[in-house]
């Protein structure tokens, strides 16, 4: 009697105990049919994660689209002029949208600059100052007016101090905080227009010294400090221009006075942003004679916001395209292969670029008329001498053409932010393929405990049949030797 049991399973090359059949083979086999629907489930799942992470990605492409459109919706990109000055040592500037072309002719006076008091020097800056009583230190900012000022005390005498319109504030000194670190970090934490610092000025018996300087320059920026309880501290903070001076003065609050083509100016600042119309003038040193600050047209910044404009479209364009591919004629599918809603949104954003603004008053009345139009292949292009023309001949219609309640890119920006949205059209997309990944992820663990199930079943019967062939093979050889026996033959 044969033992040798062969079950279509291929070649044994591990043997169960009775049968010598590859058990184990024979359920690996079996199990990878079994297997068969959780491997579709799975395939199923990774589709749905290459959609959400395909959207992922259009959605940045399209917000970098939205951005594009920023200063296009607002005319600023169209309308920029530039400022440039004969001198950026004395005088710097930086046009904007608004300005008017023209030259203008600077001198300066006097820069503005913010007040500095000094206090007596303390020997220990972490040492404390009084006894601890609660101190209220009243800190307001305002101009001095009248009197002398001495140079060599840094002290006035004859002078006003009237407080500005900002309030005074309040810090409080009390002995967690009585020491000169503590006091400056208490005056900056209130943060109220008053900068604290401590210098070392070298001194062999007292060399840390409180200096506090106006967080803001001009005449109206000067320090008044009012002293509320311990004695001690009233002798070091104590500081009333038109009173007691504790402090030493060491930089004069002062505004800045200029001209502008012979008018006399003062600011309280050296940034200057409202004296000539859509121009910042950035104040650095004092003129030995005139600077020049022209202002003209900067074409160049349109034109760079319209190629930003055209390079988002191309660049989104093309990656929908390739997210949406059917793969058809052996090309590459894309993971949201044939979508509707995802090519929906091209054609949406593709059908605004299509249809002229209604309402433009000028002669420039659609895209092409400045130069931007479709090519066979559905990207954009730019003519850019037709769009210099454009905007040298009148900037104005050329920034309506986008800008206006009907504009290029008032439409765009209405049309994206409707997709881009929490929940709008990308979000609800997103979801719904998460919902099939959750749902999926909910039958793959189902089918795997069942799976499991299954293997432990197919493995205890695969066991119990190798223990009965063992059995059976042990009758077998048991009746063949007592045959044997009976044989004469067999001797």
């Amino acid at each position: 009697m044969s033992s040798d049991f062969s079950f279509g399973f291929g070649t044994v090359t591990s043997q169960g105990v009775g049968s010598n059949l590859n058990l184990s083979g024979i359920v690996n086999d079996l199990m990878k049919l079994e297997r068969i629907p959780l491997e579709r489930i799975i395939a199923q799942k990774t589709n749905f994660d290459a959609k959400v992470s395909s959207l992922g990605t259009i959605k940045s492409s399209l917000s970098s689209f939205q951005s594009a459109l920023a200063g296009l919706q607002t005319g600023t990109s169209i309308l920029a002029n530039k400022a440039t000055s004969s001198n950026t040592a004395f005088v710097t500037a930086t046009g904007t949208a608004g300005s008017i072309a023209g030259n203008y002719s600077i001198e300066v006076s006097q820069l503005a600059q913010s007040q500095k008091i000094v206090a007596t020097g303390q020997a220990d800056a972490t040492a404390a100052i009084g006894g601890g009583t609660s101190t209220a230190l009243t800190i307001d900012l305002g101009t001095i007016s009248g009197g002398t000022f001495d140079a060599g005390t840094g002290t006035y005498s004859g002078a006003t101090f009237t407080a500005g319109t900002d309030p005074s504030f309040d810090v409080v000194i009390d002995s967690s905080n009585n020491t000169l670190e503590g006091i400056r970090d208490a005056i900056n934490t209130a943060n109220q227009g008053v900068t604290a610092t401590i210098v070392n000025d070298g001194d062999a018996t007292n060399p840390y010294r409180l200096v506090l300087s106006s967080t803001d320059s001009g005449s109206g920026e000067s320090i008044r400090v009012a002293v509320s309880g311990e004695a001690a501290l009233s002798a070091l903070l104590s500081q009333d221009p038109a009173g007691t001076q504790n402090f030493s003065e060491n930089i004069t609050a002062q505004d800045a006075n200029f001209t502008v083509d012979g008018i006399a100016i003062t600011k309280s600042s050296n940034t200057v942003t409202d004296v000539v119309s859509g121009v910042t003038l950035g104040l650095s040193a004092v003129t030995a004679g005139p600077v020049t600050v022209s202002v003209s047209q900067d074409t160049d910044s349109a034109k760079a916001a319209i190629e930003t404009f055209i390079t988002a479209y191309n660049d989104l364009r093309e990656l929908i395209n390739k997210e949406t591919a059917p793969g058809i004629g052996g090309s590459t599918a894309g993971a949201l292969a044939s979508d509707s809603t995802t090519r929906q949104m091209l054609n949406t954003i593709r059908d605004v670029l299509n249809q002229a603004p209604t309402g433009i008053t000028g002669s420039y009345t659609s895209l092409s008329s400045i130069g931007v139009a479709f090519q066979r292949d559905g990207t954009l292009a730019l003519d850019e001498s037709v769009l210099d023309t454009a905007i040298q001949a009148d900037s104005n219609n050329v920034a309506e053409l986008f800008s206006a309640a009907d504009g290029y890119a008032t439409r765009l920006g209405s049309v994206t932010e409707e997709m881009l949205v929490f929940n709008g059209t990308i979000d609800s997309r997103t979801n719904i393929f998460k919902d099939r990944i959750n749902d999926l992820e909910d039958r793959q663990v189902t089918l795997e405990s069942r799976l499991e199930r299954i293997e432990a079943r197919m493995r205890a019967r695969f066991t119990a049949l190798d223990v009965l062939v063992a059995s059976l093979s042990s009758t077998n050889t048991a009746l063949t030797q007592q045959l044997d026996s009976l044989n004469p033959s067999s001797t």
